[in-house]
């Protein structure tokens, strides 16, 4: 059995680890998709410019 290691991947602003059914990127709202705020790493999106998003259903 290996390891789950789907936290390494996320940054702050994601909703889901990459792959999730049900989840898709999204353009991060901190950064606007640059990866950078104020000259320095986005936080949010940790430099990637894009977030994973919970999308559809309800």
């Amino acid at each position: 059995m290996q390891p789950d290691n789907s936290t390494e991947t996320m940054n702050p602003g994601d909703e889901a680890p990459p792959n999730t059914p049900g989840a898709g990127e999204d353009i991060c709202r901190a950064c606007h998709g640059t990866g950078k705020v104020e000259g320095a790493r986005c936080t949010v999106c940790g430099g990637t410019g894009k977030v994973l998003q919970g999308i559809g259903g309800g």
